[in-house]
């Protein structure tokens, strides 16, 4: 395994004969992947080959008077420390050399990671490119990082790093990396940053007691960790809609996913603020409006964001370089008073404004940063098991990411925020911009935060079948407008699209919301009866047992489709991948159909029941 960065195209730049840094850690071996690491790894899976979406181009400084062979003594010290740069990722049994080598199922969720190893070299040779900037060499290292982090990685046969030295007159004064996303994340290239000068100076640093073979130990240690985390994403599960897109797709435009960003003192001024008035952080209040704006599009009452954890909170963790973070499910109620929200177990008070849903979501989101550590396998598991009780696939494709240090802007201006005219003035730094096209992206909607200290930098990409392109651009200025208007004013729930100056989606005739979710009645019964065929079926709303609306299915009975268990096993397979589709809450088997289309409930009946049971669990009627 060795690592080989190709030749530069950067303008600017006179190669010089490459180098070649021999190294040698303290231990290799061979472990499971770690958690984080299998949510790196499916999504790498999910990409086409060679794709380098989950490349890590960055530019380090060389400062002082340190030569060519110190820098490169400083790039062997650093992969000979850190285990992660010297890691490929192998399926078992698989020829080495052969590309990722994605295990069966790879690129679903189901089977991205099974039978994949971190495998950690203990000795091998990294091939340092060599080049002379003509002038301004971090504007040329950063130029090169980019390139060489164009093309994906052989994770099975290369190492997850490749890099060149940018001298000027000789003299190095820049390192370009270009790096996997498998062997770093955002704790961790601050961790290198930190270290980069002193390795530089020859310091001699301890190597790290903590690496991801470590951690893959530990986490399949007995009893293993991640239970109450497991109990949290269980809970929000059963609370979340089945989807925050359960309307029908538009033609995508191409590329089909598109992110815009924004720069704004303002929004961020606007932030402090609200989280200094409730007792909140800024993340929260960021999530919060994040979750109020896509439910204001979406229609939902209740919003649903995939919040990434950095899971840096233990010691261990927190001096380990390497993937950690996990997705965390984080369900905030923005019902705004609305009795249709179907939800009979809030824990909160229902909000009716901005202000009131900060403190109740500023509490599920720190809960969702505690619980963020878990077997992807058991919450994969418990996300399937939702789905049957649901009736429907779960789909958890929108997220939140907050990459600033510690959560926290470190240089904002000192602007008042209750002064309008400064804050309105503040305003008038704003600047949004187009971020990127892509065509391919495992998420209908991604909110991030920027790293700048002094700004709110603030992202949205789209799946543009979903929501038009230019939605991610108003999701921008509607996410300003939203806080910086909740400093001075309440902003009512239901009035959030209004003031963000969105168009929330409009569902055709024949969709009706039952509990958190929105479901299509002619294309749901249209479904049963297809699965029923050649008997009939129609598909009723009725009041349930506990309150809220439910759907209940009527059948003739036949063999195959003599039981509510074995009626919903067929309805779930003939729904699957379908987002306007529900399957019944109950089935209600007769012997025969009635007269006209509405007798259905009050036909003979020889069995019910929700078919999420076993048979014995279920009433019999007329047996």
């Amino acid at each position: 395994m060795t690592g080989s960065p190709p030749a530069a195209r950067t303008p600017g730049l006179t190669a010089l004969p490459p180098r070649t840094v021999e190294f040698r850690g303290a231990r290799g071996g061979q472990a499971a992947l770690t958690w984080g690491q299998q949510g790196i790894w499916r999504s790498t899976q999910w990409l086409d080959d060679g794709d380098p979406y989950f490349n890590l181009p960055w530019a380090l400084p060389v400062t002082g008077a340190a030569d060519l062979d110190a820098v490169l003594r400083a790039v062997g010290r650093l992969v000979e420390r850190h285990e992660t740069l010297r890691t490929a990722y192998v399926r078992e049994g698989a020829r080495p050399g052969t590309g990722t080598q994605g295990s069966a199922g790879a690129g679903t969720e189901a089977g991205a990671g099974a039978g994949t190893v971190q495998r950690v070299r203990r000795e091998g040779r990294l091939t340092v490119g060599v080049y002379e900037a003509a002038a301004k060499p971090m504007t040329a290292a950063k130029a090169l990082a980019a390139e060489l982090a164009s093309t994906g990685f052989d994770y099975a046969a290369e190492l997850p790093v490749r890099c060149a030295v940018v001298c000027l007159r000789g003299r190095p004064r820049a390192l370009a990396l270009a790096l996997s996303h498998l062997a770093l994340d955002g704790w961790s290239l601050n961790m290198v940053a930190a270290e980069w000068p002193r390795l530089v100076a020859g310091e001699d640093l301890p190597v790290p007691e903590w690496q991801p073979l470590d951690q893959a130990a530990f986490e399949r240690s007995d009893p293993p960790p991640g239970a109450q985390a497991l109990r949290h994403w269980r809970s929000g599960l059963a609370a979340a809609p089945r989807s925050m897109f359960d309307f029908p797709e538009r033609e995508p435009e191409e590329p089909r996913f598109v992110r815009y960003g924004m720069d704004s003192p303002a929004a961020a001024v606007a932030a402090e603020a609200l989280a200094a008035r409730h007792g909140v952080t800024t993340s929260s209040v960021l999530t919060v409006a994040s979750a109020a704006l896509l439910a204001a599009v979406t229609g939902h009452s209740t919003a649903a964001l995939q919040l990434i954890v950095s899971n840096r909170h233990h010691l261990r963790t927190g001096a380990m370089a390497g993937p950690a973070a996990q997705d965390g499910l984080c369900v905030i109620d923005l019902g705004a008073g609305d009795p249709a929200s179907g939800d009979p177990g809030r824990v909160d008070p229902v909000a009716g404004t901005f202000a009131e849903a900060l403190g109740p979501g500023h509490r599920r989101t720190m809960a969702t940063y505690r619980n963020g550590h878990y077997d992807p396998s058991l919450v994969l598991a418990a996300r399937d098991a939702e789905a049957w009780n649901r009736g429907a696939d779960i789909d958890l494709d929108a997220f939140f990411n907050d990459v600033r240090q510690g959560g926290r802007w470190s240089g904002l201006p000192d602007v008042d925020p209750g002064d309008a005219a400064a804050l309105a003035a503040l305003r008038g730094r704003t600047r949004t911009f187009f971020v990127g096209a892509y065509s391919k992206v495992k998420a209908k909607i991604f909110f991030a935060t920027g790293p700048a200290p002094s700004t709110c930098e603030f992202f949205v990409l789209v799946d543009t079948a979903f929501l038009p392109g230019r939605v991610a651009e108003r999701m921008l200025g509607g996410l300003e407008e939203l806080l910086v208007r909740a400093v001075s004013a309440d902003v009512p729930l239901d009035r959030v699209a209004e003031v963000a100056g969105l168009e929330p989606v409009r569902r055709p005739a024949g969709w009706t919301r039952i509990g958190p979710d929105w479901v299509n009645l002619p294309e749901t019964e249209a479904l049963l009866r297809r699965v029923c065929a050649p008997g009939p079926a129609a598909v009723v709303v009725e009041p349930g047992d506990d309150g809220p609306s439910r759907l209940t299915g009527y059948l003739v009975a036949r063999p195959g489709l003599d039981t509510p268990d074995a009626v919903h096993a067929a309805v779930m397979r003939a729904a699957a991948g379908r987002t306007g589709v529900l399957a019944p809450r109950h089935y209600v088997l007769c012997p025969a159909p009635p007269a006209g289309p509405s007798g259905w409930p009050d036909c003979p009946r020889l069995m019910e029941g929700g078919g999420r049971v076993p048979a014995s669990a279920m009433t019999a009627l007329g047996r």
